[in-house]
């Protein structure tokens, strides 16, 4: 008795000394996996950036626990027996007993299998190794589902499904290098309920990889692998996947090492690659030893500071070349990095909308060095500037030297166009929407037939353009031209074209016929600031609710009320509206169940025993976003919830300008004719962006919905922010 007393302490206490050098991280809420105390995921190298490094380094860290030594579980190998010669049928067995509590591993490497054991879903299997085999296929593995290692290198495996690995939610570790793999269905790394963490398929064949099979959004994961691939990849995006649209960051270790890429695929996600620091939260990109296409793609990431650019294209960037253009071919990147006069060469052929009508063709290149989408249309005979450009974020510079032009009226782009270039031109007149030029640095003239400019080129400054020689007619009529140049301390001359010795600014100081025309106009003259002044009062009476929401959105909210909202959107809406209940219940529920933003509908989720009014204000103080669906006859004082309607706007109104409530959306449900109730404060909130009207064809509601309510309280899962939590509680700790 004594004995088995001794030795049930003895397991107690080393149980204890086992579980109390671990502590549990699972860095998705599915793997049971262990963290060393002892970790230095919390140094300060790691925690100084935040959450997700340390979320990062913790996952990557972590061990199974069946790789703890714990007295109360065991870990043991299986035996397989073949069946025949083809190693198409085999046998696992066991002569050692094993309980619930029992893992299995399966080792069979150096061995000429095809197929997996037939029984192999009969035993806990954690781990397997059937490295340098004869597998053509996994085949169906759904079965195991506390799989968290397979090992399947070295063997003749051609393609991957999507579907192989769904629904494994302990798999953790994937080795299928050296097969040879020429396809992989989309989107393996993310299935519903798979998160792996290490997935190797180095040496591999493929020819194609899409952008799908190499990030893996909102999740962390430890390292991805297709160093050493026998081909030249072609990255793809088909889903046209976007990082800053999806509001998704990425979080892991990609290598590409000894690849040629057509593109770096982070080039593929991002709208603006300066940004893209921001959502690649973590991890780092290893591409060493390979070749770049140094050209326009590429250069959108030099804005980039060196240790993000660094990061995010290999930490050994010296060892990487580029391989186009001619010019730069053999340069290393870092060289690149930092040379600036090869910049300009870093350059793309735009094909997609470049003008293209009879013989007046384009060519259209784009140069991120100089922040320009340069189109070169000179001696095309072209006799209008183009109706339609490629679509770009870079500034337009627009050349139509030597062409028949004449008259230069409106097109969408002018507020986009930097330079544009109409020399050898008869240029005879502009339109009003010359003024529309507001980003040009120069619009250049210098064989123009111009009488006159319109008046809205007061809005630019004329230094902007140059003339050349040719001139204009000083007259009356064009002498606040003069005015308007010497004012604004014009540098390039502009000539009287009857008179070549005088400028249009020396035109203005000579006495003329023109000034006793002029002083008639003093009067009017004196009355200008009297006028300004009554208007700005009345913009300010009328837009006093815009200072209170504009003031409203820059203050911050307190902690202590922010702890206080548990709901995300209340929403107010006309309930005995047949259609507005209709929409609000099976539309508008729908898309934020879809969107994990949770509701608070008053008929639907009042307490009872209270009154109305004290449901109104405990349930607003407990959300974070107010929605007020307005329609017809809403606020009617002949209806009988009116007045809490009322309240409900007045309400929010209130708390929203307090920073007690984040945002408040107002969306017009139908066209009322009638006065809206707090007619002011709605139209402030739309002029603000926080407005929206549902017949409106033009704009998607859903997405106004996500851009106003951006940020809900349950857009993480429940294990991350218990696990936030936890890193920033350690946190505190550590730096007091």
């Amino acid at each position: 008795m004594d004995i088995y007393f001794y030795a049930a302490i003895l397991l107690y206490v080393s149980f204890q000394y086992v579980i109390g050098s671990y502590t549990y991280c699972s860095p998705d809420g599915m793997k049971n996996l262990w963290c060393k105390n002892t970790s230095n995921c919390y140094t300060n190298y790691h925690s100084k950036f935040g959450f997700y490094f340390i979320n990062h380094c913790l996952a990557c860290e972590a061990i199974p626990e069946w790789a703890i030594p714990l007295p109360n579980v065991t870990y043991l190998p299986l035996d397989v027996e073949m069946e025949n010669v083809f190693g198409a049928e085999s046998l696992l067995m066991t002569d050692q007993a094993f309980n619930n509590s029992t893992y299995f591993r399966f080792e069979y490497a150096h061995g000429y299998l095809t197929k997996l054991p037939r029984n192999i879903c009969q035993f806990y299997v954690v781990f397997i190794d059937v490295s340098y085999n004869l597998f053509e296929e996994i085949g169906n593995i759904s079965c195991l589902r506390i799989l968290d290692t397979l090992k399947m290198n070295k063997n003749r495996l051609t393609f991957v499904s999507n579907k192989t690995f769904a629904e494994m939610p302990k798999l953790r570790y994937i080795d299928l290098s050296g097969n040879k793999i020429t396809k992989l269905d989309f989107n393996i790394l993310n299935y519903p309920r798979t998160n792996i963490l290490y997935i190797h398929l180095d040496e591999n064949h493929l020819h194609t990889l899409d952008i799908g099979n190499i990030i893996v959004p909102n999740n962390t994961f430890c390292m991805l692998s297709y160093k050493d691939n026998k081909h030249p990849i072609k990255i793809s995006n088909s889903k046209h996947f976007n990082l800053a649209e999806s509001n998704s960051y990425l979080c892991g270790d990609i290598d590409f090492s000894n690849v040629r890429l057509n593109i770096h695929p982070f080039m593929t996600i991002v709208t603006n690659p300066v940004d893209l620091y921001k959502f690649v939260k973590c991890g780092k990109l290893e591409y060493h030893g390979a070749t770049y296409d140094c050209d326009c793609t590429f250069a959108e990431f030099l804005p980039l500071k060196y240790n993000d650019f660094n990061r995010l294209f290999g930490a050994l960037l010296f060892k990487s070349t580029c391989q186009n253009p001619e010019p730069l071919r053999g340069i290393s990147v870092t060289e690149l990095f930092y040379n600036e006069s090869l910049h300009h060469l870093m350059v793309c052929d735009v094909q997609d909308g470049c003008p293209n009508i009879g013989r007046c063709k384009c060519v259209c290149t784009s140069q991120p060095s100089t922040d320009s989408l340069i189109i070169e249309c000179s001696n095309q005979n072209c006799t209008d500037l183009p109706h339609v450009v490629p679509v770009t974020e870079h500034k337009i510079v627009l050349s139509m030297i030597g062409n028949q032009i004449q008259s230069v009226s409106s097109k969408y782009y002018f507020n986009a166009v930097k330079i544009l270039n109409l020399a050898g031109n008869p240029v005879q007149s502009f339109d009003e929407s010359i003024g529309n030029f507001t980003n040009a640095v120069e619009i250049k003239l210098t064989d123009h037939l111009l009488d006159s400019l319109p008046r809205s080129v007061q809005s630019l400054d004329p230094n902007v353009f140059v003339f050349g020689q040719k001139g204009i007619p000083c007259n009356c009529d064009n002498r606040w031209i003069g005015e308007w140049r010497k004012f604004k301390k014009a540098l390039y001359p502009l000539y009287c074209s009857n008179d070549k010795n005088v400028s249009i600014e020396d035109f203005v100081s000579l006495k003329t016929d023109c000034d006793s025309k002029q002083v008639s106009l003093l009067p009017l003259y004196s009355l200008i600031p009297l006028i300004l002044s009554l208007i700005l009062m009345w913009k300010l009476r009328h837009r006093r609710y815009d200072v209170e929401i504009i003031r409203s959105q820059f203050q911050p909210i307190d902690e202590n009320i922010q702890r206080r909202w548990k709901i995300d959107v209340y929403i107010s809406f006309d309930e005995d509206n047949d259609d507005v209940r209709l929409f609000v219940l099976q539309i508008l529920e729908s898309f934020f169940r879809r969107k994990k933003i949770s509701t608070y509908i008053p008929d639907r989720d009042s307490l009872p025993g209270r009154t109305k009014e004290q449901n109104i204000i405990n349930n607003l103080q407990n959300c974070k976003y107010c929605l007020i669906l307005q329609s017809s006859d809403m606020y009617d004082l002949d209806k009988s919830k009116s007045f809490t309607k009322r309240m409900e706007y007045k309400l929010a109104w209130d708390m929203f300008t307090d920073k007690t409530l984040c945002k408040v959306l107002v969306i017009n449900f139908d066209k009322s004719e009638k006065e809206a109730f707090q007619g002011m404060k709605t139209k402030a909130l739309y002029r603000r962006g926080m407005g929206f009207k549902i017949y409106d064809r033009k704009h998607s509601l859903y997405e106004k919905i996500a851009e106003v309510f951006s940020e809900p309280l349950a857009s993480n899962t429940k294990h991350v922010r218990q696990r936030q939590r936890t890193i920033s509680a350690y946190l505190r700790q550590k730096s007091k």
